[in-house]
């Protein structure tokens, strides 16, 4: 237990409050893209607890948030294998089977070739040492960086086709979200194999708080890792109307980004004092731009606009608590 995989179930226990998340998103061959989150939640001012489903399409913004009895959730305690209702979930397949009044969903997706976040002691995962400290608000964990999809999902009558597609997938789990964050994750970078995922957040830590930050960038087999635990630099970061520009450096590496939200956002459900609620605004055509070197011999330099982009909460005390 000392060395609990990210992507296994934390809430065995009756502890309150608790939410616990997983984040499949399953990309086309196009870029279009879905985020499926299974889920459960425990309030911690109530006697309030549910299991859920999030269905969230790229195409049209359109958010779906089904909820369960509890009594519904089922996860394997040595893996990730939950069955919620009539649908199944793990790293390697996902069977859905759901529906509401506006929406009805059947279908088999397969998941190969996964790349995790290695998971070690000295490195529990993409939060680093900060993942044995059991105070922390929000955990994080990133359990596949990239991989190959294939099946199909039907939702009403549209069937989406995912073979030869991607998938990310990560999860969240804790007492609650930070009070402000930007995230952003892209797969799809033309004919290149590269994955993004980039999470700047504000960390309460005993009586006052920080801007900690998780970058990963997965290309080929190779993933490259910036981040506060491991003293990464930051040279410059600013935020402008919705355009995050950031330089780092980490010994001979050296990385730009450029962020942006996009044109088309869904307002995903996340945890409040008495239930979920909807107020997590994310894009999924946001863009994002790459460039990575190695004593300034270029290793990438791309872009995409088929990223999800999440901005929330007080950007510039996020950016000033950076402390550039």
């Amino acid at each position: 237990m000392f060395l609990k995989r990210p992507e296994l179930f934390h809430g065995q226990s009756i502890k309150r409050p608790f939410f616990e998340g997983w984040y499949h998103k399953m990309s086309c061959v196009n870029g279009e893209s879905i985020v499926i989150i299974p889920g459960i939640y425990r309030s911690g001012v109530s006697d309030n607890e549910t299991a859920f489903l999030m269905l969230y399409q790229g195409s049209n913004g359109q958010v779906d948030y089904i909820t369960y009895d509890v009594n519904e959730f089922e996860c394997n305690p040595k893996s990730y294998e939950l069955q919620l209702g009539n649908n199944f979930f793990s790293l390697n397949k996902l069977s859905l089977n759901f529906q509401n009044e506006r929406v009805k969903v059947y279908g088999d997706i397969t998941a190969n070739n996964l790349k995790p976040w290695p998971v070690n002691l000295l490195e529990r995962g993409c939060m680093g040492w900060y993942g044995y400290v059991p105070t922390m608000e929000c955990f994080h964990g990133i359990l596949s960086m990239d991989h190959d999809l294939g099946g199909t999902l039907a939702i009403n009558d549209n069937e989406i086709n995912f073979n030869k597609g991607h998938g990310y997938i990560e999860k969240d789990w804790g007492r609650n979200f930070p009070k402000d964050w930007i995230w952003a994750q892209s797969n799809y970078f033309g004919n290149s194999k590269i994955s993004v995922s980039v999470s700047l957040a504000t960390i309460p830590w005993k009586n006052y708080e920080f801007s900690g930050f998780i970058i990963g960038i997965q290309h080929d087999d190779k993933l490259y890792r910036f981040t506060t635990y491991n003293f990464s630099k930051i040279v410059k970061i600013e935020l402008n109307n919705q355009n995050l520009k950031w330089h780092l450096k980490k010994g001979a590496f050296e990385l730009e980004l450029e962020i942006s939200s996009g044109k088309k956002s869904g307002l995903l459900y996340a945890p409040d004092k008495i239930d979920m609620v909807p107020k997590v605004q994310e894009y999924l055509d946001g863009s994002i731009s790459i460039v990575l070197k190695k004593n300034n011999n270029l290793i990438i330099n791309q872009s995409t606009n088929r990223a999800a982009v999440e901005i929330v909460g007080r950007t510039d005390q996020l950016i000033k608590n950076v402390g550039v």
